[in-house]
């Protein structure tokens, strides 16, 4: 993936198109993440998210930044804070969930990008997207 100036990213497509890439493909996004042309937003980001008060997750979190498990609140935030300007560690975050047994994906929201993503990068596991509150309750096996 590139991220960069849209012009920028569009030039970089017709390069490697040119040095005979197979597929090319723009996504579809509002801004430049996981890029430096981020980094304005961070401060302000790192505000809101300390306004609230974390507690440590039951299961770790696995973050594209460091693509490892963390359960200390502080560091989840910096990460979340670092992930906007960082390169996403894709392959490699779901290559860890699979050494820690992660059998099971859920994409909670809207679209199913991720999901997609994570059965194309390994198919071990069973990844399924929901968009709703009663399709999650379902799905989790909680709803009335």
């Amino acid at each position: 993936v590139i991220a960069g100036h849209a012009a920028a990213v569009e030039r970089a497509g017709e390069l490697l198109k040119a040095a005979g890439a197979r597929r090319v493909l723009p996504l579809p996004v509002s801004a430049p993440f996981h890029c430096s042309l981020m980094a304005p937003v961070q401060p302000r980001l790192r505000e809101v998210l300390e306004g609230f008060s974390f507690q440590a997750p039951r299961v770790p979190v696995i973050t594209n930044v460091e693509a490892a498990p963390n359960s200390d609140p502080g560091r989840i935030v910096e990460l979340l804070v670092a992930q906007v300007t960082a390169p996403v560690r894709w392959v490699e975050t779901v290559q860890r969930m699979v050494e820690l047994g992660v059998s099971r994906v859920i994409e909670v929201g809207p679209g199913k990008v991720l999901s997609g993503l994570v059965r194309q990068t390994d198919k071990s596991i069973e990844a399924v997207a929901c968009d709703d509150p009663e399709g999650l309750e379902k799905l989790l096996g909680t709803g009335g």
